[in-house]
């Protein structure tokens, strides 16, 4: 049967699929675990069709190039300086939609954008479909 996080994982798994047959971006909120699962998932199923590329906080912003069709995924998106979301930002204008962005945080973005902290525009750029993997406490 599972665990409850993997109950949680399947549920958001299933929005993937829905999401997953256009070049959607996707922000996955959860604690690392949860995360972790769906992610897992989601590169299962799109481990043959394009690339994937991972960024994790304290690596270097190095994007491939804008021509190219590939997920990238990015861990704890919240950690992300304010001099990464211009370079983000100015390469997903040149990409014209080809990637897919999968980008997860552990706490909600928006306190963040409303504090000036995180980009109001990458914000909504990253945030095309909102999906919160967390188990409840009931």
């Amino acid at each position: 049967m599972g665990s409850p996080s993997e109950a949680v994982a399947r549920e958001v798994h299933h929005d993937l699929q829905i999401v997953g047959r256009k070049r959607t971006n996707v922000l996955l909120l959860g604690s690392p675990g949860d995360t972790g699962i769906v992610l897992e998932m989601l590169e299962l199923g799109m481990e043959r069709r394009e690339p994937i590329l991972t960024w994790r906080p304290g690596q270097p912003l190095n994007l491939p190039s804008p021509s190219s069709v590939i997920t990238l995924i990015f861990h704890d998106v919240d950690r992300l300086t304010p001099s990464d979301h211009l370079v983000l930002l100015a390469w997903l204008d040149r990409t014209a939609g080809r990637p897919r962005i999968v980008s997860t945080t552990r706490e909600p973005l928006w306190p963040r954008v409303q504090t000036g902290c995180f980009n109001e525009v990458l914000y909504y750029r990253l945030n095309t479909v909102w999906l919160r993997a967390m188990v409840s406490d009931s």
